[in-house]
């Protein structure tokens, strides 16, 4: 018992120290903060799901009802043929975000497909092009949206509940909310890698990145900035952005330590690695 204990410790640990490996500092301006901290799991994902599909319905490409289904279809490996069809004729005239959206793979199959349609197709006559800022966002949405995708397959079949226990992946935000009420309450232990990537969606969401600083443990470091014509708007953010990697660095080498001792010394005291 000891012994697998200390394993499962160990991994953690080390999935801990390599997503320690790379340092990213974001600055980005956003409008209407509800200044909360990010909901259970379950939830956030309802909450990017939400971000993702307001702002491809602005632009013209709704996660529609016929969306959906044909997303799910295709998923399942059902009727594909007509599946396909489906999708290379949305989105039509009229079409809505559905109401039906929910936090499993079929919605983020969707997203998906609405994002690189959005990026692909050409603007419809008398509208308006689409800026390189809401290029680079839709490329986001895609490229999360796949991963999410293949993240909420294996949720679902982790935390597959029975009935007429309300299922925690793949439902709808009140069916997610009523999972997490019901007694006995869930116990979420969700991989660290999956927490992470959906950490940053959640946090990022759909808002333009001014200033991106990379920085890798061997001492590659990238910086990214995005145009910015006021140029008193731009010093502002300048100097913010370089407070917040001095404090992402002091937190970085602290946990990477911190990381470090766990699975040398702390490690061999607690669970006898080595040991006699």
């Amino acid at each position: 018992m000891a012994n697998g204990a200390g394993g499962d410790w160990e991994e953690r640990v080390r999935a801990i120290a390599g997503a320690l490996l790379t340092l990213e500092v974001n600055t980005i301006e956003k409008s209407n903060m509800s200044a909360e901290k990010m909901p259970e799991l379950p939830l956030a994902l309802h909450s990017i799901v939400a971000d993702y599909a307001a702002y491809l319905a602005a632009r013209g490409f709704p996660v529609s009802d016929g969306l959906l289904a044909a997303s799910g279809a295709r998923l399942e490996g059902q009727h594909r043929e007509t599946a396909e069809a489906a999708l290379a004729a949305w989105p039509k005239p009229g079409d809505t975000t559905s109401a039906a959206l929910t936090n499993g793979a079929e919605t983020f199959d969707a997203l998906a497909w609405a994002a690189q349609r959005a990026l692909t197709r050409p603007a419809a006559a008398g509208a308006a092009a689409l800026s390189p800022a809401e290029l680079a966002v839709l490329d986001r949405i895609r490229a999360n949206s796949r991963q999410l995708r293949e993240v909420t397959l294996s949720l679902a079949r982790l935390f597959e509940r029975p009935a007429p226990l309300s299922p925690l992946f793949g439902a709808t935000v009140g069916a997610v909310t009523a999972g997490l009420l019901a007694e006995p309450r869930p116990v979420l232990r969700i991989p660290t890698d999956i927490v992470l990537m959906v950490r940053k969606a959640w946090d990022i969401g759909t808002e333009t990145v001014l200033f991106q600083t990379v920085m890798q443990v061997d001492g590659d470091v990238v910086m990214r900035v995005a145009p910015q014509p006021e140029s008193d708007k731009r010093a502002f953010f300048a100097e913010l952005h370089r407070g917040s990697v001095e404090i992402g660095v002091r937190q970085w080498r602290a946990l990477f330590d911190l990381a470090r001792a766990l699975l040398g010394d702390i490690g061999k005291a607690l669970f006898g690695a080595g040991g006699a």
